[in-house]
């Protein structure tokens, strides 16, 4: 059999986030007899995540981002007049600027008639496609019919682009994030005391300043038994000086974006997950804390409600609700037993999302997309 070339567009993987991490894992672990040519339309240099819209530093970066993409765009179009043109594209987008890069490629694609499926991301895209004027409406639906199919990450996403398409003709496919699990064997000590993970942006929508003030309403023995792990791009320096101001400097270690082994290591010392975002696709970082065998704390939002149920996996809290988010901490602070028997079901949960499933699944969709 030829091997299919698919020709990847999205974020260049040293991008800080959940799209270029499923990249990384996408060319770490391609489909059967699938070569990709990764093609990236914006680089970490030039990402704008975290940075405060209509700063100058924004207006910088999103000018260099502009740049960019103008070269990527020739540098399609190029590779599509090649003889050894793709056989297929994989575009992942988010909302935003992503959605109207995407939407210019996949434009150019339909004219030099090279099919291409859709991977749809970005936990505020409902917030996003909603505001958006009419004609604009339109011309990304347009780019949706354009498609050979399109990718989700749960069965809440799907009714939603569903309703958008509005063309029973174009097929949406469910394929959850993947995860990598981890090669070694996973501790679960019901002595220890509790160590809180958060991963991800650290702004108020993820709700890290909320964690915060969660842990500084407990009683002052319940904070003893607690500390707090927090990496991420966005407002460091203002989370440690909240930090400070709530009594939790000694308590609570906040870094920016982790990586790599220190990344593998913080998994290691913590046995808990907390992420109480007010909305979500289906966060990377949650579906690892499984694999890691870790309790959650995490917000009925986006595709979490499909993967996690309250008392079984962890709880689910509502956002803004600093009161249920404390409450939940003391109880696994408090419940050893029932933060392992969590983390336990965590684990199993989340087995079947293994990449090794994820890449002949997604080898599976590029046949039928063509076909």
């Amino acid at each position: 059999m030829e091997h299919l070339r698919v020709l990847l567009i999205g974020p260049d993987p040293s991008v800080k986030g959940g799209v270029s991490h499923g990249i990384k894992l996408m060319l770490k672990y391609p489909p059967p007899d699938v070569e990709y040519q990764m093609l990236p339309t914006i680089t970490a240099q030039f990402a704008t995540a975290g940075i405060p819209r209509g700063s100058l530093q924004y207006l910088r970066v999103a000018s260099g981002n502009l740049r960019f993409f103008v070269k990527a765009y020739r540098k399609i179009a190029s590779i599509l007049n090649s003889e050894c043109k793709p056989h297929l594209a994989h575009i992942r987008f988010s909302s935003y600027g992503s959605t109207f890069r995407k939407g210019l490629i996949a434009r150019l694609l339909t004219r030099k008639q090279v099919p291409f499926v859709l991977s749809a991301h970005g936990s505020m895209y409902v917030e996003f496609y909603t505001s958006l004027p009419s004609p604009i409406k339109r011309w990304v639906r347009r780019m949706f019919l354009r498609s050979c199919g399109l990718i989700v990450l749960s069965k809440s996403w799907e009714q939603f682009y569903s309703q958008i398409i509005g063309d029973e003709s174009i097929p949406v496919w469910i394929l959850p994030n993947a995860v990598e699990l981890p090669d070694e064997p996973i501790r679960w000590d019901p002595f220890e005391d509790l160590s809180l993970l958060f991963l991800g942006l650290l702004t108020e929508r993820k709700g890290s300043d909320r964690v915060l003030h969660a842990v500084a309403r407990l009683t002052e023995p319940a904070r003893r038994k607690i500390s707090v792990f927090m990496a991420g791009n966005g407002r460091v320096e203002a989370m440690q000086a909240l930090a400070t101001e709530l009594g939790l400097a000694d308590r609570v270690t906040i870094k920016s974006w982790i990586q790599g082994e220190e990344k593998q290591d913080w998994f290691r010392r913590t046995n808990a997950f907390i992420l109480p975002s007010r909305n979500e696709g289906l966060p990377n970082a949650m579906l690892e804390a499984m694999a890691w065998g870790k309790a959650l704390i995490v917000s009925p939002v986006g595709g979490i409600p499909e993967f996690v149920t309250d008392g079984v996996e962890g709880f689910l809290v509502l956002p803004d609700d600093i009161d249920a988010i404390a409450d939940a901490i003391r109880k696994l602070a408090e419940n050893p037993d029932l933060r392992v028997q969590m983390g336990m079901a965590a684990r199993r949960r989340v087995e079947p999302l293994d990449i090794q499933n994820y890449r002949i699944r997604l080898g599976e969709i590029y046949r039928e997309a063509l076909g």
